[in-house]
Formats: structure tokens, sequence, C-alpha cells
């Protein structure tokens, strides 16, 4: 039901923008300039809390979450990795069912980790540089990070949300370091994608390109079907003001 406070909270905003305008009068342009910057977020929210009293969410998928169980230490030297990454997806899918939160991120593992993964005889940042081709342990830790993705979608896809699943309704964005270990190489840098971001981005599809394309137009193209209204994104060579329009509906 929708939140009988919030209609208090939309009228306290009108009355600060009012008097604002007033004290505008008295600053200089680039005061003037900043205040209405301020101005315009007061506005977008004062909009956000009109619809949520139009039209409240559909909170169906809420539920409180089961306390995990067990301890989360290494066994062995080894991080139980899987554990601990499927009880954070638990809580994350239901805070965003209960849109307790609109945006997150998932790391399996830091960035050149070298932790000791179940079945594998040393580090997964050394078997990357020093494993023999065609690095059969490599490849088996990157298929178990892939199945530890796949218990999240699953699990995003389970939770009905009208006529469709909390899937539906959101982007996840999934990719990795690099490409290649061994060199660190970024070339054909992979991206996965899930999820329709509300009928947004195209689903079903495979992209590789070949003209080389910045990340970065992926990134935009996810930013802006998460509704958010920007221009562009990235910084010096990787900064652009295009998405990917392959994957744009």
């Amino acid at each position: 039901e929708p939140n009988p406070r919030l209609a208090l909270r939309r009228s306290v905003l009108d009355a600060v923008v009012e008097d604002i305008e007033m004290f505008k009068r008295g600053l200089g342009a680039a005061d003037v300039a900043r205040l209405d910057q301020h101005l315009q977020g007061v506005r977008e929210l004062e909009q956000r809390i009109a619809r949520l009293e139009q039209d409240p969410p559909d909170l169906a998928g809420c539920v409180r979450p089961t306390a995990p169980d067990g301890d989360f230490g290494e066994i062995d030297g080894r991080p139980q990795l899987s554990l601990k990454n499927r009880v954070f997806c638990d809580i994350a899918t239901l805070a965003l069912a209960c849109d307790q939160t609109r945006v997150l991120s998932n790391f399996i593992t830091s960035p050149l980790t070298n932790k000791l993964l179940a079945g594998s005889s040393a580090g997964h940042h050394q078997l990357t540089h020093d494993e023999p081709d065609p690095q059969p342990q490599v490849n088996r830790i990157v298929i178990s990070i892939m199945e530890e993705l796949n218990y999240f979608l699953q699990a995003l896809d389970g939770v009905q949300e009208g006529d469709g699943t909390l899937l539906d309704h959101l982007v996840l964005l999934a990719t990795s370091d690099i490409s290649y270990g061994r060199t660190h190489s970024l070339d054909e840098f992979p991206i996965l994608i899930a999820g329709g971001a509300n009928g947004r981005l195209k689903t079903d599809l495979h992209y590789r390109s070949t003209v080389a394309e910045n990340t970065s137009h992926a990134m935009l193209s996810v930013i802006r079907a998460s509704g958010a209204n920007v221009g562009s994104y990235g910084d010096a060579e990787g900064r652009v003001e295009d998405g990917l329009g392959v994957i744009e509906i």
C-alpha cells in the first residue's frame, strides 16, 4: 500500500522549491546555476514520489530471507566461493525484489586473485600463466564461475513480477577482468548481458565485434537501459557518447 508519509514529503519539497525561488534573487549567476542543478534533482525526486503514490510497486516476490547456516571459512586453505556467492545471490535477489536497492555488484573474486580453488593444484592467477595449454584447470575454474552466474540468473528469473519475472525487468552485465589470462590480453573481451531491462534491450543475441568497439559502448547502453539519462560514459580514449546500437531496441 502507498506510504501515507509520501504526500507529506512531497509537500515539503514543494515548499522548499517555492522558498528558494525567492532566495535565488540575491545570488550571482554561477550560484544560481549550481542551485538550479540541485533543484533539478529535487524535482526529479518529487516526481518519483508522485509515481509511487499513483502506482506503488508490486512486491509480491518480497519475502524475508532465511538466515544462512554454516561457517564460511576456508577448508584446507580453499575458500568456499560457491557457498558464499550463493548466499550473496539469494540476499541480492530479495533486495531487488523488495525494492531495497536498484543497483549492486557481485565480484566472485578480486582482480589478480591467486586463491586456491576447489580441484586446482595452484592459485587461479598462477594457473592462468603457468598451466600448459589447453589449460584444463583454468577452464574448469571458468566453468565453475559461470555456474555461479547461472545460479544468480535462475534466482532472478524465479521471482514473478506481473506478467514477467525480476530478470525480465532488470539488466545484468557479467564479464571477466581480461580475455586471455596468460597474456592479460583484452582483445575479444567477453561480456554477457542478461535480462531485458523492461524491453529496452534485445535478448537471445550473440554479437561478435569485427571493428573492436570500446566496451564503453556496451556499458553506456546498459546505463541508459537502466533509466539513467546520461550523455556519455568512460574516460580518456574510452569515453563514448553512443551506445552499442546492435543490442538496443
